[in-house]
Formats: C-alpha cells, structure tokens, sequence
C-alpha cells in the first residue's frame, strides 16, 4: 500500500503543480499588460481570462496548495531548490496578473489631488504640454506626466458636473468623462491595455470599458449607443493654460511627486515600489513617442498614410470620423470651416495660446476669425466633445481605420 501511495501522491503533486502553472501563466499572460511585450492573446482570449479570473485564480491557488500539502507531507516527493523555484514562478506570474496591476495604476477617481497654477509650478514644466478640461468657466490641466500612472483622475464634481479624466500614455490619450451609463454610476479603474489602449473596468459591474470607445465591452459589441457622455478636451503649454485660465487648477500625482508620496517610514514598500514602476512606465511610453512600431504589436491595421506616431486630433460626429494634424491647421491661412456628420464645424489654432480648437458652428455663418474661446463674429461656438486631441495616428487609425484626414 506504501508504494501504491507513493506513486499516486507524486502523480497528484505533478498535475497540481503543472495546473497551478498553467493557470498562473495564463493570468500573467492576459492580465500583466507587461506580458504583451513577448507574449500577445486575441483581445476574446484576454477578456475571456478577465470574466473567469476569479475562478482561474482559485483553482490556481487550490492546485498550488494541494501540491504544498503533498511536498510537506512527502519531503522527498521533489528536491528542495525544485519546489522552491516552481513556488517563486508562481508567485510572480499570479502576482503579477492579480495583484499587481491594481498597485501599480491606483485609480483617483473620486480622490485625485488638485492644486492651484502657482502651486504647480514646483511639478509641471512651462512648456509641458497638458491636457485641458473646461466646464461651465472652471477648468483644470492634466500633464501626461502626472496621469501616466493613475490612468483615471478626478474629485468629483467640476463645473457643476460630475467628470473624470481618463489617460492612455500609449496612446498619448486624455479623455473625459461623465462616469454614469443609462443613469448607472460607474467606478473606474485601470484594468491593462489592448491594442495600445487603455482598458478600464467598473468595480461595480467588473464590465471592462475601452477608453476610445467609452462603452462597455458588452454593450459595444451588441452595437449599443449607451456610452459614457465626453466632455471636450484641448491641449496647450501649461504656461499658456496658466494665461488663459489664471484661476485654474492642475491635476498632481500624489504617489509620484517627492513631497506628497509615502517616506520609506511610512510604506517601506511603496517607497521603493513606485519609483520603480515609474521608471517602466516611463521607459514604455519613450519607446512608443520614438519608435515607429507600437511598443505592443497587438494591432490590427496599420494605417500608412501618416507615420505612425504623428500627433492627431481625431473626432467623429456619428460615424463620420476625420483627424486632423496641427501643422495642417497652423498652415491654413483662416479657420477651417467644414463639415462632419451633417453638422458645421470649425477648426482653428490660436497662435497666441499655441492651440488647436474644434468648434460647432451654430451661427449657420462663415466663420474668418475666431479666439481660443470660441468667440467669432457672430458669437461664440461651443467645442465639439468628441476630440481626442494629440493621439497616435496608428492607434487612432487602428480603432477607426475610416477615418478622413485634414478634411477641407
């Protein structure tokens, strides 16, 4: 009977260790967005981890522990620095899939920290480019620098509405939104990427929600209109948007910036965490503003007509979808006028605040001047909500390849 269990035990410790493996693997593999640089999953793959990783992750834990019980049990069962190393593998690939994407993207939904231009200064540069968001006479200015990692920031109500920042450093993307679908409150968080764009999720739902689209994946596919609303949003020089709003406030990252992230007395391992997280973030998105190829080959249709890290203002009205580039819209000797979706539009770039502005054009008149504000002759034009200002033309056009370029 001894050896009858000897054998059996051995076979059981094997098969709970090479399924405690597997299972792990495929959480790294589809849930670590890292993974992405030498691996790559359909995105039907990934999202079908994401909806089972409860289940994946306890039968990977239950599997890895019948194999411990059976090694404590039976201490010859397999050596030592074997066990050991199979352990530590397993410990990376399941940390790295379940636990570490929600340390190292901390979402601000509903506590980001926001500080006055003056204040500011000591963390964003003169000409850093910052992404703007102005409701109702208040606005605020997000550098990419200081959403790279949060991917998700804001407190709550600005304007009057309730609005959060989104961010993409793949896609050298901010955009804002209401976080409510069909009246249900949302609670976003970083999930990973796909196609070189950020993936959110609702905490409440689990519903994974493409940035580009905002919807959620399921009610994307089922070709359903309910999405989040968007908010407009430009791009200018921090000193410029220090000029043009003075009373502004600027979005801080308190777990990157010296003064406000945790001491090593205070969290030892986020002290030493963060920066070098950082430092991976950091070096992904250098690669993907240098190199012509995405940083993560996971696209479906490259789009030759512009070089691929070209800086776009891409926006639709309906499913007319045009982007624009800014040295086209520097180069016109007036402000554009055209039309997107059935709707007047008028594109321009104010020279003196060094940015680009999309407008409707509701005063059903040509429009030959107009400011930064949106003031023209015959009054002043609301900005168009759907501009994804400064984005990757691979990664636009991979979402919307029907998109026109520099429409006249």
């Amino acid at each position: 009977m001894k050896n009858i269990f000897d054998i059996h035990a051995k076979k059981i410790f094997w098969l709970s260790m090479l399924i405690a493996q597997v299972l792990g693997f495929l959480l790294f593999k589809d849930l670590a967005d890292v993974s992405q640089w030498v691996v790559q999953s359909p995105r039907e793959t990934t999202l079908w981890v994401w909806y089972n990783r409860w289940a994946i992750a306890l039968g990977a834990l239950v599997t890895i522990a019948i194999a411990g019980y059976l090694k404590y049990r039976r201490r010859d069962i397999v050596g030592n620095k074997a066990f050991i190393t199979l352990g530590l593998f397993f410990c990376f690939t399941f940390y790295s899939g379940m636990i570490n994407p929600h340390i190292m993207m901390r979402a601000r939904m509903d506590d980001g920290v926001f500080v006055s231009i003056e204040a500011a200064k000591k963390y964003v540069k003169p000409y850093e480019s910052v992404i703007v968001l102005e409701i109702n006479g208040q606005a605020r200015a997000h550098s990419d620098k200081q959403l790279l990692r949060p991917h998700v920031a804001g407190n709550g109500e600005l304007g009057g509405e309730h609005v959060v920042m989104t961010y993409c450093g793949l896609t050298n993307l901010g955009v804002a939104y209401t976080p409510e679908i069909n009246g249900q409150a949302l609670d976003l968080a970083p999930m990973s990427q796909l196609e070189n764009n950020l993936i959110m999720f609702d905490k409440n739902s689990g519903e994974p929600i493409q940035q580009l689209w905002g919807q959620t994946e399921s009610d994307y596919h089922a070709g359903s209109a309910a999405r989040m609303r968007e908010w407009p949003t430009f791009r200018m020089p921090f000193e410029k948007f220090a000029e043009a709003f003075p009373d502004g406030e600027v979005y801080v990252n308190d777990y990157l910036v010296e003064d406000m992230r945790p001491t090593f007395w205070d969290n030892p391992f986020l002290a030493i965490y963060d920066p070098v997280m950082e430092l991976i973030f950091k070096l992904a998105v250098a690669h993907q503003a240098t190199n012509e190829e995405p940083t993560f080959p996971t696209l479906d249709h490259i789009d030759t007509r512009l070089p691929s890290k070209t800086l776009v203002h891409g926006l639709n009205i309906g499913n007319d979808y045009v982007a624009y580039t800014e040295e086209f819209v520097k180069a016109q000797a007036q402000p554009i006028n055209t039309t997107i979706g059935g709707k007047a539009v008028v594109i321009n770039y104010d020279k003196a605040l060094k940015s680009l502005g999309v407008f409707y054009n509701t005063t059903g008149q040509h429009i030959t001047k107009i400011d930064f504000y949106g003031q023209t002759q015959h009054g002043k034009l609301p900005r168009v909500e759907t501009v994804k200002a400064g984005a990757f033309w691979v990664i636009w056009a991979n979402f919307f390849p029907e998109t026109e370029i520099n429409r006249v």
